[in-house]
């Protein structure tokens, strides 16, 4: 399977489907905001694609084969410094996930 690169605007848009999704689910009006819904233990889409890139990235880094592992050291060379989900790789698992969780609450609250 290819892998997936979507353009920010698509990013954009995919979050204002599933805010829409969420508002008919729980009666809201298209101007209410879903983001007072954080208790519910949903994330938008660019938290949600944060959460499968670090488990993804864990992947390569520790269950891969040698080859692939290679491969993806390189990649981590080229972009450890821009990507912000490659900064949490060598944190635990846990602290990983928990990172997305709380760049999402930073973002709900701002």
């Amino acid at each position: 399977m290819p892998p997936l690169r979507l353009t920010t605007k698509q990013i954009n848009e995919l979050n204002a489907c599933w805010n829409n999704v969420i508002r008919r689910l729980f009666g809201f009006n298209k101007w209410e905001s879903v983001s007072m819904l954080l208790g519910l233990g949903r994330l938008n889409i660019n938290h949600l694609i944060m959460l499968r890139k670090v488990t993804f990235y864990r992947h390569l880094l520790y269950n891969c084969d040698v080859f692939l592992r290679n491969v993806f050291l390189m990649f981590l060379k080229d972009n450890f410094k821009t990507d912000q989900v490659l900064q949490t790789l060598f944190l635990p698992k846990t602290e990983a996930i928990k990172s997305v969780w709380q760049a999402f609450e930073n973002t709900v609250t701002v």
